[in-house]
């Protein structure tokens, strides 16, 4: 069963690490520029679905992926 933390203010190293994975594939799957305002809103992003939704990184993963299709999606139109 996942893990799910509603909101937590703090994350340890370890949350971080599991965050920092995911913004790094995501950037390197969408060639993301690290420095761009595009990566910064990946992270906040990214830390928004870690603290509310899911703590399990595949799940963070896949959840951040259909965000940002969806979003892409709406923008297209």
């Amino acid at each position: 069963m996942p893990h799910r933390r509603f909101n937590r203010t703090r994350l340890s190293p370890h949350d971080l690490a599991i965050c920092e994975r995911v913004y790094d594939q995501v950037c390197a799957d969408e060639h993301i520029d690290p420095l761009s305002s595009d990566a910064e809103a990946l992270a906040v992003m990214i830390v928004a679905i870690f603290r509310n939704i899911t703590t399990s990184e595949r799940e963070l993963l896949e959840g951040v992926r259909s965000l940002r299709r969806s979003k892409g999606a709406e923008q297209a139109r």
